[in-house]
């Protein structure tokens, strides 16, 4: 698994004002750039990445985002459950047709 290098934490007003540079950065190590972390009283609170980073880990953020909601849904769902046997039925369907 790999590691990343720990980094110094940008006041939020430092990061801004070294935007311009952070781009140049990115533009010019793409995917090998490193993030910038940032944040009030030197306490991480966001983090600046590349694009093609950013689009690169985007598969995984969604798919942990779709995880969170589904444990959410099924721990709220009480009453809500509609077993298959239910819906098929309620589609006029025989439930034992289905693959």
């Amino acid at each position: 698994m790999a590691t990343t290098r720990r980094r110094e934490i940008l006041p939020t007003t430092e990061a801004r004002a070294k935007l311009s540079q952070i781009v140049a950065e990115f533009e010019r190590e793409g995917l090998g750039s490193e993030p910038v972390t940032f944040g009030s009283h030197r306490r991480p609170q966001g983090v600046i990445i590349a694009w093609d980073l950013w689009l690169e880990i985007l598969p995984a953020i969604e798919d942990h985002l779709d995880a969170v909601e589904a444990r959410h849904r099924l721990a709220h769902a009480g009453e809500e459950r509609v077993s298959f046997g239910d819906v098929a039925a309620a589609l006029g369907r025989d439930p034992d047709t289905f693959g």
